[in-house]
């Protein structure tokens, strides 16, 4: 019965986005919640995303010529941390130890790119992965909910801050609020969004640049100075990218003003690191990614 993990190759998308579809469907269904892969078709076309990312390594588990599941591993640079996911086993093969041959294979990967800091985005109700991440020596670091709805009316806001679309030019800047929350910048994802059209910064009339969002939705991620700011770029979002978008569930006071506008918590999940780790020191949104 020996497993074989090969890297990742463009004719593996389809089987494997079929079997990342029935990992997640059968989880899913067991808890009543919404998949994060809604159907097939997004789950192929993730593979295919994933694989043409020059900053994205797959790797797929055989046995007896069977793919029996794949991971991928993510890197950001200039950011020091690697991204580790979807890790996604066939449901028939659960339990024969894939799933820890493909996280020895992904953070094998981080630490060959000299990665001391890897993160990933588990399912609390999935008690198997968490179980593998732990042995792996994954620790829990913040408890998210997946919040779904319409932007709020920015008439809802405290005070008034000026929403315009991000530019290169605002780089550096949205680079020293992420350092001072993460210690360290996105540059690269919040580039990625400035040339997708989807990133935005807030401008306080004293302050300048108060906050950022590369993208508010599923792959984004965003960071500001206060709450009220973080409040601002949600409400001035045009529109939310994929199913919603992750909020820390220590943050209460940005959940309460959600769910007061009408969001709701699709379902919980869980941030997990491995190596260094930095507090967040400030109101911030995660992207699936970490």
């Amino acid at each position: 019965m020996s497993l074989t993990i090969r890297s990742i190759e463009h004719t593996d998308a389809e089987i494997c986005g079929k079997i990342g579809f029935q990992a997640h469907k059968a989880v899913s269904s067991a808890h009543g919640y919404p998949s994060e892969q809604p159907s097939i078709d997004f789950a192929v076309e993730m593979i295919k995303t994933l694989l043409a990312n020059p900053y994205s390594q797959g790797y797929v588990a055989e046995r007896w010529g069977k793919i029996l599941g794949s991971i991928f591993v993510h890197k950001f640079p200039p950011s020091p941390v690697a991204a580790i996911g979807p890790l996604t086993v066939d449901p028939s093969g659960e339990g024969g130890g894939v799933g820890r041959a493909l996280m020895e294979a992904s953070l094998m990967e981080a630490r060959k790119r000299d990665y001391d800091q890897v993160r990933l985005i588990q399912s609390p109700s999935h008690l198997r992965s968490f179980a593998l991440y732990t042995k792996c020596g994954f620790a829990l670091r913040e408890p998210l909910f997946l919040m779904q709805g319409r932007s709020p009316s920015p008439s809802t806001l405290q005070k008034k801050y000026d929403i315009r679309a991000a530019e290169l030019r605002d780089i550096s800047a949205c680079n020293q609020i992420c350092v001072s929350i993460h210690g360290f910048s996105r540059e690269l994802e919040l580039q990625h969004a400035i040339d997708q059209r989807v990133a935005s910064v807030a401008i306080d009339s004293t302050d300048g640049i108060s906050g950022y969002a590369a993208g508010i939705g599923f792959f984004g991620h965003a960071v500001a100075k206060t709450n009220e700011v973080l409040k601002a770029l949600i409400a001035n979002s045009s529109s939310i990218l994929g199913p919603g978008f992750f909020v820390p569930g220590r943050n209460s006071d940005l959940i309460r003003w959600l769910l007061d506008a009408g969001f709701r918590i699709v379902w919980p999940a869980n941030l997990m690191t491995v190596g260094n780790y930095v507090e967040p020191l400030g109101p911030f949104l995660p992207s699936i990614a970490y």
